[in-house]
């Protein structure tokens, strides 16, 4: 859970940061392209001063345009004028960075009536500007409003999402980060991994784990990193009928595909649990590097005399079954009534890396039938990962999308297609 709490924590930049230098510019434009024909048709008072002001403007001489602004001001008849006037103060304070004011001059050019382009633009930049102001709760209000009349970018709905996640609005938080997901996808982009961190962590806060990991399964789906993996590895286990003797080494074949660090000690039991399912083959790989490297049997080992004769174990068996001690139960899966011997056999040769025969052995053991739903299930998942180390990866993927259990084999093909999913 630290991965989503960091990630969560980092703040999304408040909306609207840059917008006041861009405005500055597109404001500037505007300004220059309407006042010379309200000053043609204004009375003298209010033309000399508004053409001054214009002209240092371009000049971007803002204190001095201030003044003459202002001596405009009073003389400004017309809406236009008036308007006019509004827009060069925006120029200004603009151009001198002062957010407080240029809220204010954007709210009275809304007053006076733009058009509805212009509107929109005001809106998004009063609403950014609050956030660069550190006022929080009026940027969401007003963010908010301009979402619910206009829509808007992936940005927004995320900076709703963010704010109501800390206001523990778990709801809106949920609602929005789906919104920013969904937008960034109709944007061509990748969604941002902050916004599928607020739609876990608002579930996983509620106590909502199924829809926490699911929620999960939809990041690593995007950013395939181990320290999601693991979470949906651990959903696994935390399955209804998941069975640690059944599905324990699964559980550790997974964590090592997935690129997730593993401890000495865990490395250790995922040696012994191979061992305990008769894939001494699997076991020796397993076990090697901690053999190599002094620790297995060792001053590190608290069960050193009880883990060399085990090893010693190992090999021995491992050596009879490189030298075929798998084929002659072919023959016993041919005759047995149900295909849990055949599957049996296909997850030895998985352990021996024969990706070949050990999808024809599961595949056999599929279609002879008669195993129990888990068995089932299991020996999908063990085609599936034969097919894939064949390089058979869209015919994995639809093996394991086959799977129908509550074993916890569902969980981990998902960890496993979302592994062959990378580059």
């Amino acid at each position: 859970m630290n991965t989503f709490g960091k990630a969560i924590r980092r703040r999304i930049p408040a909306i609207g940061l840059g917008l006041i230098s861009a405005l500055g510019v597109a404001a500037g434009g505007a300004v220059m392209s309407a006042p010379a024909a309200y000053a043609q048709k204004a009375s003298k008072e209010f033309g000399q001063p508004f053409m001054e002001a214009r002209t240092m403007i371009q000049a971007k001489n803002f204190s001095g345009a201030l003044p003459k602004i202002e001596q405009a001001a009073p003389h400004a008849k017309s809406q236009a004028e008036k308007l006019g006037i509004e827009q060069l103060r925006t120029a200004v304070y603009a151009g001198t960075n002062n957010r407080q004011k240029l809220i204010s001059s954007l709210e009275a050019q809304l007053a006076l009536g733009v058009d509805a382009s212009t509107a929109q633009k005001h809106k998004r930049t009063i609403l950014g500007l609050y956030g660069e102001l550190g006022n929080d709760a009026k940027a969401l209000q007003l963010t908010k409003d301009y979402l619910n009349q206009y829509g808007g970018d992936s940005a927004l709905y995320a900076y709703v999402a963010s704010n109501a996640f800390k206001a523990k609005n778990y709801a809106d938080a949920i609602s929005y980060s789906q919104k920013a997901i969904d937008q960034a996808r109709k944007e061509g982009r990748r969604p941002d991994e902050k916004w599928l961190n607020i739609e876990a962590r608002s579930y996983f806060d509620q106590g909502k784990m199924d829809q926490y990991f699911a929620s999960v399964e939809r990041a690593a789906a995007i950013y395939p990193k181990p320290e999601y993996l693991k979470i949906l590895i651990q959903a696994a286990e935390r399955a209804p009928k998941f069975s640690r003797a059944a599905s324990q080494l699964d559980v550790y074949r997974a964590t090592k595909a997935a690129g997730i660090n593993m401890s000495k000690a865990e490395q250790l039991q995922m040696g012994e649990a191979a061992f305990s399912a008769s894939l001494p083959v699997e076991a020796e790989a397993y076990l090697k590097p901690l053999a190599e490297s002094g620790f297995l049997g060792g001053a590190e080992d608290r069960n050193a005399a009880r883990n060399k004769k085990m090893w010693a174990d190992i090999q021995a068996q491992a050596r009879a079954e490189r030298a075929g001690g798998i084929e002659g139960s072919l023959a016993d899966a041919q005759k047995a009534p149900t295909g849990v011997v055949f599957a049996n056999v296909g997850e030895a040769f998985l352990g021996l890396e024969q990706w070949d025969k050990a999808i024809d052995a599961l595949q056999k053991g599929i279609a002879k039938g008669g195993m129990k739903p888990d068995e089932l299930a299991n020996a999908q998942l063990h085609l599936g990962i034969a097919q894939f180390r064949a390089g058979q990866r869209d015919a994995a993927r639809k093996t394991w999308a086959s799977i129908q259990a509550d074993n916890g084999a569902q969980q981990l093909a998902s960890v496993w297609t979302i592994i062959s999913q990378r580059g």
